[in-house]
């Protein structure tokens, strides 16, 4: 504590303890107890001061200048208020003491002012500069933020159900009806052949005409026999994968037809 702070504390203290009621003052006895809850708060803030509990300190001093407005309080209420780094308030306070009449070392209190106010002026000057810090880092960490990543695309569609089945049963029904058309060719054939042809002793004998018939009948009952059997074979393979397709793709089938000796056959892979 400096040498004007002590002064200013003697004067404090001296005025709480000497003094003394006024006309328009509050009745004596409460008076004099206000004075001596404020002198009490005065030595308690000036013990806290003193052991660098500056709040308490100010919070004492104030509470002592509302029950005891003496001039000189304002004073010691500045100083808690300087080391809290609340600066203005410490400003306010001393131009308070100021105008009350009842300073002795004006010059010294009217320096102490202007520097006060520079600290001001400091203060604020380097709050608006972590200010613009704060601003500037919180503009570059959002310019760094990622976008959020693209939705994801939409699930593929369906894959088509597969032809395959439909060709082979429509194939085997063509076949079929072939077989039938064919099949009605060669009996026709074959009742030609019957009509031009004889058992005799020596052999059947056949007409010219009769054995163009049998020509016929091979060769169209070959036909038939091979649409059968595709109609056939067609058709249950394509109802086989028709009931039983699934989502994956279709299994490759070849089919064929192989002639023999004993008229044709199917044959193919899966």
């Amino acid at each position: 504590m400096t040498g004007r702070s002590i002064a200013i504390t003697l004067a404090v203290a001296v005025a709480l303890a000497t003094s003394a009621p006024t006309a328009a003052a509050a009745p004596k006895g409460e008076k004099e107890a206000a004075d001596l809850r404020a002198r009490d708060l005065f030595h308690k803030g000036d013990k806290d001061y003193a052991e660098g509990r500056y709040e308490e300190a100010y919070k004492e001093f104030q509470e002592a200048y509302d029950l005891s407005p003496r001039p000189q309080l304002l004073f010691a209420m500045s100083n808690a208020l300087e080391r809290l780094g609340r600066y203005q308030e410490a400003v306010d306070a001393l131009e308070k003491y100021l105008s009350s009449g009842k300073v002795k070392d004006k010059d010294i209190v009217q320096k102490r002012i202007a520097n006060l106010k520079k600290r001001v002026e400091e203060k604020k000057a380097e709050e608006d500069a972590a200010e613009k810090k704060r601003q500037e880092e919180a503009a570059a960490a959002a310019a760094k933020v990622e976008p959020p990543p693209p939705p994801p695309p939409p699930p593929p569609p369906p894959p088509p159900k597969p032809l395959l089945p439909y060709v082979l049963l429509g194939g085997g029904g063509l076949a079929l009806v072939g077989a039938g058309v064919f099949g009605a060719l060669t009996l026709s054939a074959r009742s030609d052949v019957d009509a031009g042809c004889r058992d005799a002793p020596s052999g059947r004998l056949c007409t010219s005409e009769a054995q163009d018939a049998i020509d016929r009948d091979k060769t169209l009952g070959l036909i038939t026999d091979v649409a059968l059997v595709s109609g056939v074979v067609l058709g249950g393979v394509g109802a086989y994968f028709l009931l039983t397709q699934k989502s994956e793709a279709p299994s490759t089938v070849k089919v064929g037809v192989k002639a023999t000796g004993r008229g044709a056959a199917i044959v193919g892979t899966f």
